[in-house]
């Protein structure tokens, strides 16, 4: 069985995304009002596989991001989850919801399986698994728990199982380890976020499942609550992404977002260089974020800083940019975004470098750039510093993007 609700991203990610992100912000945003609100967050992942050579990233995913709705949800289901080609979950279901009742203001993830299964050498029935983040009368805290109708290891039913305490270790023979009920919890100034895994299995043994060395998390839920504020902070940078059509061919490098902040402090992702076979050779790089909220104002600033491209004969200097948003108590709010490019030459000639907002200067038979790509909405803005459309690759290079914003 397919998705119910497909999963998106609410954080900006390249050009088109920038148009769909600013639209989303608008709907759930509301006016400038000084009310204190929440930020919820929170997913359910079927099965996720790591590490080795097998990836097989998230499947069977439900999430919500970066919402002040305390009503947000999603469910998903599917018939089986793979790894390595192999039905390690069958019949499983994940959902992730918001809430604020008597419980107080917070999150809840859950996920089941009807059935878990690695070859003979581990099985698991009537799997469920469950986390809750929540900030009730001033106070923050976390639940989380895995219960299993059947537990077999090998041919051996093992009972004492059925409710393991948090992260119970235990050998699978012909397989390496498992730990089940994996739980915890994280707090900060700005809230708390709490995680649940059903299973997380650690395949340090050659075996025809699993390849060696590789990880592999089974029913994952992760909720978090931010504590009341003026807003939720969000934006994200990066240095490049390429695209020919619609298809990522690379990146984003050096990407950060976020959902909350930083608590002020500033964190920063770098590269030592970009290689975009067949397309473009990116210097040094890197990207900052930086962002808080509470009760009195809510700010953040992204910035994305390249020392230079090469995209065939075209050089182009170094490449800057930034974006930041905030709002106070008082309902004042703002947005400012800032984009630079120190010099563009194509075999020694210079070409003057444009500074209004989305200018744009063709190079015959090379490419097409466009400077300081902006997009506006309420309490949001995004920026890329430089697009750069190659004529002979039919490929889109996005250089240098900041965005920040502010919902609630």
């Amino acid at each position: 069985m397919g998705p119910r609700i497909g999963y998106k991203k609410l954080a900006a990610v390249g050009v088109a995304a920038v148009v769909g992100v600013a639209s989303t912000i608008a709907l759930t945003s509301g006016s400038a009002s000084a009310s204190p609100v929440f930020g919820y967050s929170g997913y359910g992942i079927g099965v996720e596989a790591t590490g080795g050579v097998v990836n097989s990233g998230p499947q069977t995913v439900s999430t919500i991001s970066c919402t002040t709705n305390s009503s947000a949800k999603m469910s998903n289901d599917v018939a089986a989850a793979n790894v390595n080609n192999q039905a390690i979950a069958r019949t499983v279901r994940t959902d992730t919801h918001a809430f604020n009742n008597k419980n107080g203001n917070g999150v809840t993830s859950n996920a089941s399986a009807v059935d878990i299964k690695i070859g003979n050498l581990l099985h698991l029935t009537g799997v469920k698994t469950t986390t809750t983040a929540v900030y009730k009368n001033g106070k923050l805290s976390y639940t989380g728990n895995t219960t299993f109708a059947g537990v077999k290891i090998g041919a051996v039913s093992v009972p004492s199982l059925l409710k393991p305490e948090w992260n119970t270790k235990v050998a699978v023979p012909g397989l390496g380890y498992i730990v089940l009920n994996r739980v915890g919890g994280v707090k900060s100034a700005s809230g708390i976020y709490s995680y649940a895994q059903a299973v997380v299995v650690h395949a340090n043994v050659k075996n025809k499942y699993i390849p060696e060395g590789v990880d592999v998390a089974i029913l994952k839920t992760r909720a978090e609550i931010a504590k009341p504020a003026v807003g939720v902070v969000i934006g994200d940078a990066y240095v490049t992404k390429a695209n020919v059509d619609k298809l990522v061919v690379s990146g984003p490098t050096s990407y950060q977002a976020t959902c909350k902040g930083t608590e002020g402090k500033t964190i920063r992702a770098s590269v030592g260089e970009v290689v975009i076979p067949k397309v473009a050779y990116v210097g040094a790089a890197f990207t900052t974020k930086n962002g808080y909220q509470n009760a009195d104002k809510a700010a953040v600033n992204f910035t994305s800083h390249v020392a230079g491209v090469k995209v065939g004969n075209l050089a182009i200097g170094a490449i800057n940019s930034s974006a930041a948003a905030w709002k106070s108590k008082d309902g004042g709010y703002g947005v400012k975004s800032t984009s630079s490019i120190a010099s563009i030459s194509v075999n020694g000639k210079v070409y003057p470098v444009k500074t209004g907002e989305n200018s744009t200067l063709d190079i015959p038979g090379i490419a097409k750039l466009t400077f300081n790509q902006v997009v506006r909405q309420q309490r949001y803005i995004a920026v890329n510093a430089l697009v750069i459309d190659v004529y002979s690759l039919n490929t889109k290079v996005v250089v240098g993007h900041s965005a920040a914003g502010v919902i609630g």
